[in-house]
């Protein structure tokens, strides 16, 4: 067999295992999406403000939903790790220690909200009241769900570190289906408006929460209850060792939504339309993410495993693989984002206003959400190897250095309007990807000690 014939041999046999562990959480996030569209749609169907009302309340809830992967991130590392040294003992300690985090701080954040929710929408500023009162009643509900949520995210990453990605695509699979159900039934036949899409959301999750307890159960104690009852402690030094991996990467998924929330604010100013038009290209682009969250869940999985083995080439490999695959993902979705987006808009609202300016959105955004692809791709490698700190840094310059400060400055001072801030996104991505590469080019990932 030749050189060639082995490297091709071994690159394929790469593809497959990302593929093996990604395609169950691409059809997962795929009808996720749908279920996302399927909400903005039925929302949409109300009216103009309340598109804008979900677009704007999504985005708080957003910024809370990045919280949960302070733990998440954590276990995800440390349970690929273990799981590549076939570490039972410390899989079985990080799994209570993380689902108990998530536990206490999904309780601490629902409350602080709820009791802060006037606060937050200040942020918007002399955005319409009618936006802001919707918004109000959405949050409220949507907040019932959140422990449920970070519980569910936290025990979801521990499964999937593990190597099992199917199960939990089944139940988030439940879960959408019960949210679409839940849609139509609060919406359209019980006219609860947009509070009705929010509640259908809280049913969702509750769903979730215990049929990702049966799971951790049966994968992680092998249906022993004991086990459970005998290793509940919340542990310091386990816990702070999990906190210490997934502060850095929940700084840097943080950053983006809470960027969202001013870049929202400068988007309402410019009028309902650009709001609605926000929201719904925001969740356009939900759909060029499908395919990278798979790979991205792979590839940190696998690479995490490969270390855990001591094994730097199979690492390395991942990610030559993982970057073709996603370069492809990109240029497949480039076609109807720049080609028809009219009709993607079209497909939501019949009004010519936001049509038109969601055309723009998605055109420009596109340009720089092509990068996207490296933090992707890289930003994966360094979770698997539990190097947090390099992702975190490229989303802050990108999105603090370069996508709030240009945004003010095209849309305050040179009057770019709505064009002024899809250009900041663009922008934004750029210097990430830029960032990120000039970091992992180092190489110092593949040595990091956890």
């Amino acid at each position: 067999m030749t050189a060639n014939n082995i490297v091709n041999k071994s690159n394929k046999q790469q593809i497959k295992k990302i593929w093996a562990l990604a395609w169950p959480v691409m059809t997962g996030q795929f009808l996720h999406t749908l279920m996302v569209i399927a909400d903005m749609w039925f929302i949409a169907g109300l009216g103009s403000v309340e598109a804008a009302a979900a677009g704007t309340s999504i985005s708080v809830i957003g910024v809370i939903h990045v919280l949960p992967f302070l733990i998440a991130t954590g276990v995800i590392a440390l349970v690929s790790r273990f799981t590549g040294a076939n570490d039972q003992e410390n899989i079985k300690a990080i799994t209570i220690n993380g689902i108990l985090l998530s536990v206490i701080i999904g309780l601490i954040t629902t409350v602080i909200v709820y009791s802060s929710i006037d606060k937050i929408l200040w942020i918007f500023g002399e955005a319409n009241i009618n936006v802001l009162e919707q918004s109000k009643i959405y949050i409220k509900v949507a907040l019932i769900g959140v422990p449920f949520f970070f519980y569910n995210a936290t025990a979801r990453g521990i499964i999937q570190a593990t190597g099992d990605t199917k199960n939990p695509v089944k139940i988030f699979i439940l879960m959408n289906i019960t949210n679409i159900l839940f849609d139509y039934i609060f919406i359209v036949l019980l006219n609860r408006g947009i509070g009705g899409a929010a509640f259908a959301t809280v049913i969702a999750e509750i769903g979730g929460f215990i049929l990702m307890s049966l799971l951790v159960l049966k994968n992680i104690y092998s249906w022993k209850v004991s086990g459970i009852v005998d290793t509940v402690q919340l542990k310091l030094t386990t816990s702070l060792r999990i906190l210490k991996i997934g502060i850095y990467s929940v700084l840097q998924m943080i950053t983006r939504p809470l960027t969202g929330l001013v870049m929202y604010r400068i988007v309402l100013a410019q009028g309902v339309a650009a709001g609605a038009a926000f929201g719904i290209g925001g969740r356009l682009f939900n759909f060029v993410f499908i395919f990278l969250t798979g790979l991205g869940t792979a590839m940190s999985v696998l690479v995490g495993q490969s270390l855990g083995q001591k094994n730097l080439e199979a690492a390395e490999e991942i990610v030559k693989q993982g970057m073709k695959l996603a370069l492809l993902n990109m240029l497949i979705f480039a076609i109807p984002f720049f080609i028809f987006p009219q009709y993607l808009m079209g497909a939501f609202v019949d009004d010519i206003e936001v049509i038109k300016v969601g055309v723009d959105y998605l055109r420009i955004c596109y340009l720089g959400v092509i990068f996207v692809v490296f933090p992707f791709v890289f930003g994966s490698a360094f979770t698997g190897a539990g190097d947090t700190f390099p992702p975190m840094l490229a989303s802050v310059l990108g999105n603090w250095g370069i996508k709030i400060p240009i945004a003010y400055i095209l849309t305050g001072i040179y009057n770019f309007g709505t064009n002024g801030v899809w250009i900041a996104i663009s922008l934004s991505v750029v210097i990430e990807a830029l960032v990120i590469i000039i970091w992992f080019s180092k190489g110092k990932w593949k040595e990091k000690s956890i």
